[in-house]
């Protein structure tokens, strides 16, 4: 059989995509195209992308020595992939996820029917699409029930799925129960006059953040900075993982929650950060 090109086969399948869940229907064609349906991942997690490669007649992906993007979809039509070669292995994996959700919205966008996306969305949705084909709902989701969050959970389930720590922490707030959130503070300043003057050292604030459905205490702001004595900044300074129990206030909450806190001091991309899952015992 010739080569099918995976996102036009889905339309042709489906329709032309209407609204952001139908990505979902896409990852289930591509699972149920190998016998790996929703309901299960048979005794292994880790989604055999090259199973994918073959039901489609599409070449592997190709390793090259890209400097400016992880991954390229060179050519659709031909279902030629590129893959910075010098990215860890669970990144190289992330990509190629990243890369089969593109080819879906470039049959879209070629079909000029339906939904249409571009641009950072688009980027942010492949990534969501990505980790939703690497981390299945139904086997991740029974997985995290029976292990509980929490990065001890995160870093054996980033083993079973072949996933990076961090994509696979964010998958645990997707899809987790209970009242949880994942912070990671970076070193830096509050604003591009401050770090230019450097009179004051950087300090970790707030890089970005995800809750559970269920966290209602308040998502923190962007650059907000850690406190002098959390568990956070304790970590960071012995540069060791640490738990600890402190109250928590978003600058939308009038009172106090108190959480149980994890840090664990990593490298992200080249930044030294520090990852912090908060678990509210109030909720």
């Amino acid at each position: 059989m010739p080569y099918q090109h995976p996102g036009h086969a889905f339309l042709a399948h489906h329709g032309p995509l209407q609204r952001e869940a139908d990505m979902e229907a896409y990852v289930n064609f591509l699972l149920g195209s190998v016998g790996l349906e929703a309901a299960g991942l048979e005794s292994e997690p880790a989604v055999d992308l090259e199973r994918i490669y073959a039901r489609f007649e599409m070449p592997s992906p190709r390793r090259a020595p890209l400097t400016e993007q992880q991954g390229i979809l060179v050519d659709g039509d031909r279902g030629l992939i590129l893959i910075k070669a010098d990215d860890p292995l669970v990144r190289q994996r992330f990509t190629e996820g990243h890369e089969l959700m593109e080819l879906l919205f470039e049959a879209q966008e070629q079909q000029r029917t339906g939904w249409q996306v571009k641009g950072d969305r688009k980027e942010r949705l492949c990534d969501r699409g990505a980790a939703s084909l690497l981390m299945p709902a139904a086997s991740f989701g029974a997985r995290l029930k029976n292990l509980g969050c929490s990065i001890g959970t995160a870093k054996k389930l980033a083993a079973d799925y072949r996933m990076s720590l961090l994509a696979t922490l964010v998958r645990m707030m997707q899809l987790g129960d209970g009242a949880h959130c994942l912070v990671v503070w970076r070193l830096g300043w509050a604003t591009a006059a401050e770090k230019a003057q450097g009179s004051e050292p950087p300090q970790l604030r707030v890089w970005w953040r995800i809750a559970t459905a269920d966290w209602s205490a308040g998502l923190p702001t962007i650059n907000r900075v850690v406190g002098p004595q959390s568990v956070v900044q304790v970590a960071h300074n012995m540069d060791q993982f640490l738990t600890g129990t402190e109250g928590w206030r978003s600058s939308a909450q009038t009172s106090e929650r108190r959480c149980s806190w994890e840090a664990l001091p990593m490298k992200v991309g080249k930044r030294r950060c520090v990852v912090s899952l908060l678990h509210d015992l109030s909720a």
